[in-house]
């Protein structure tokens, strides 16, 4: 099925589901096409900001990680917006925010009722986790899953976990009746 309109207001619906973002605690917004020259120009962008706020060495790490995690997960794990193969391309938003006490990642891409239900396993995968066994389900999976047909091992939600010591926040918005808007709200802690 094809949505009626594959420019879905990302930031439209990050402003309605977490209304107490403003717009001076963006540090970076960006919607469209994930692609590798994206990826380098969003890095280089949220490095900028951290050296220009002073934020600690070990917050800056911390926050690229997960950066890099959501943007790769945009670019693996998109739905198809469009039936026809040359209007299809890897669709998402990620938003970057500021806050006294934490910084928030934000990633929202389509998927379809397949990669929502693998999503949603993840989440219970890892919901309610302590340190200790997020650390052992992490080498549990990777000495038992292996490497998946998209080359990970389905680690990068766990690891998320692992690295922000927080919970993951999965949302998901239905747009028809195989597609979704998925958003993953990362909070790290200053």
């Amino acid at each position: 099925m094809v949505l009626e309109n594959p420019n879905i207001k990302f930031y439209r619906h990050l402003e309605d589901h977490f209304p107490y973002i403003s717009s001076e605690n963006i540090i970076l917004f960006y919607c469209g096409e994930i692609n590798h020259e994206i990826i380098k120009s969003l890095l280089y962008t949220s490095e900028s900001f951290f050296k220009r706020a002073n934020i600690s060495r070990a917050l800056e790490k911390k926050v690229f990680n997960i950066l890099v995690e959501c943007i790769q997960n945009i670019e693996k794990h998109s739905g198809l917006v469009s039936e026809n193969p040359l209007l299809t391309y890897k669709k998402g938003a990620i938003a970057l925010a500021n806050f006294t006490d934490n910084v928030q990642v934000f990633s929202m891409n389509v998927v379809n009722e397949q990669q929502k239900q693998f999503l949603l396993k993840k989440e219970t995968e890892i919901k309610g986790k302590n340190k200790d066994e997020l650390r052992e389900l992490y080498k549990n999976n990777l000495i038992n899953s292996g490497f998946n047909e998209r080359g990970g091992a389905g680690l990068g939600f766990i690891d998320m976990a692992r690295k922000t010591n927080n919970q993951l926040f999965f949302y998901f918005k239905e747009l028809t009746d195989n597609l979704s808007l998925y958003t993953l709200q990362v909070i790290i802690n200053k």
